[in-house]
């Protein structure tokens, strides 16, 4: 019987292909058991040669003559040289699972932020943290102007240099806030406290700002977008060293996607089957306890996706529902997204990485993108160079959605 191991299961094979692997299989297994019956008898009558010079001479030319001849062959029917089995057509790409607003839809789709549907308590609690509060809480968004797109920067308490950055360049004329918890030090809350009272740009959740509270930070934007700032037609949620090229994005959604707004969009540097790390040298390390799976589901780098406003209630309403999980990324644009039956849209190459970015600094040639990971010593150069030659996106991005479920693999 003849057989194919893919070990490899990123190898997803057609049937034709497999079809064909596994005939040319059958094919050598039968000429070289046939050969090893006759061949004695071809080779003693013909050249005269016994047994044990014919194995020692001229059995592994054989062998490498049949190997080539019916390698040969494959590839000849392979490429059409004679008939064989059918052969898949490749799929086109899947539609968008987005849905975009318009005129002449946008009065048949319901408020997104339907707070009835939160349970009784809701504003005073996240997660597992009962008798929440905001510290801190100006009122950045004008419920009689929404405005198209609101920014909630997850920053560290002592980044005063990042948010610093950030105001001078490209968050100095949007609708934006910084997101941090509280801190241990009586100069750094002292020091955030000016800092609101002369910006006016800073949510403080009543939760210790640390690496393992993130998740804490993440739905405290999604709470804080649900009840302070509900009209905003997108919701970017980014981190403080990172670059977003404002006038461009401001372009891409109201050319690309549309000025009223957009359903079911999570657009982001999308990572798929990321395996759990379970070392004890790891800083990701997570227990069975934690996380019982081998493979995360598909989620978004954390460190730009833009949210359309019913993906951010949606979401926000199962986090309050939901176990916490440490790590932030994971569990809300993966479990969490999973669960309320969203997919993920790929940002694909308008997020590009610092070594891009710098070299496109150095050089002086703007190209089109949305956001970067850059240190903020170099916002004002790219910022510079953004006003300097601003672009209009002529093709929308290779946004391709991914409705492959975790649940499947």
């Amino acid at each position: 019987r003849c057989s194919i191991s893919l070990t490899d299961q990123s190898i997803v094979p057609t049937p034709g292909i497999l079809l064909l692997l596994r005939r040319c299989c059958c094919n050598l297994r039968y000429v070289v058991l046939h050969c090893r019956s006759v061949r004695r008898k071809i080779f003693q009558e013909v050249c005269g040669v016994g047994d044990t010079m014919l194995e020692r001479r001229t059995y592994p030319l054989l062998a490498v003559v049949l190997t080539a001849t019916f390698v040969c062959v494959s590839v000849w029917r392979m490429s059409g040289g004679c008939p064989g089995p059918p052969y898949c057509v490749p799929e086109p790409p899947p539609a968008p699972s987005y849905l975009l607003l318009d005129p002449s839809n946008v009065t048949l789709v319901p408020d997104p932020f339907d707070l009835s549907v939160l349970d009784l308590g809701d504003e005073t609690s996240l997660i597992d943290l009962h008798n929440f509060t905001f510290h801190m809480n100006d009122p950045v968004c004008n419920s009689s102007s929404p405005p198209l797109f609101v920014v909630i920067v997850h920053s560290a308490p002592g980044h005063e240099y990042h948010r610093r950055a950030i105001r001078n360049t490209w968050g100095r004329s949007v609708h934006l806030v910084f997101l941090v918890g509280e801190t241990n030090s009586t100069g750094v809350q002292e020091s955030l406290e000016r800092e609101n009272d002369e910006h006016h740009d800073m949510v403080q959740g009543s939760f210790l700002d640390s690496y393992r509270n993130l998740t804490y930070k993440h739905v405290l934007g999604l709470k804080w977008v649900t009840y302070h700032c509900s009209g905003a037609k997108y919701v970017l949620k980014t981190d403080d060293d990172v670059f977003v090229n404002t006038p461009f994005l401001e372009e891409f959604l109201t050319r690309e996607l549309s000025p009223l707004g957009a359903r079911k969009l999570v657009l982001c540097d999308v990572l798929y089957s990321a395996i759990v790390k379970r070392s004890y040298r790891s800083k990701w390390r997570v227990s069975h306890r934690e996380f019982a799976d081998r493979w995360y589901p598909d989620y978004c780098t954390g460190w730009a996706i833009l949210y359309s406003p019913d993906a951010v209630f949606r979401l926000y309403r199962e986090a309050q529902r939901s176990e916490y999980f440490w790590i932030d990324d994971v569990h809300i644009t993966g479990t969490l997204l999973s669960r309320i039956n969203y997919t993920h849209t790929s940002v694909g190459a308008l997020g590009i990485q610092e070594p891009r970015t710098i070299k496109m600094i150095q050089k002086g040639e703007l190209e089109d993108f949305l956001f970067s990971l850059l240190p903020p010593s170099y916002f004002s150069e790219l910022w510079n160079l953004v006003n300097s030659r601003s672009r209009v996106p002529k093709t929308s991005p290779s946004v391709q959605p991914r409705s492959r479920s975790w649940m499947s693999r």
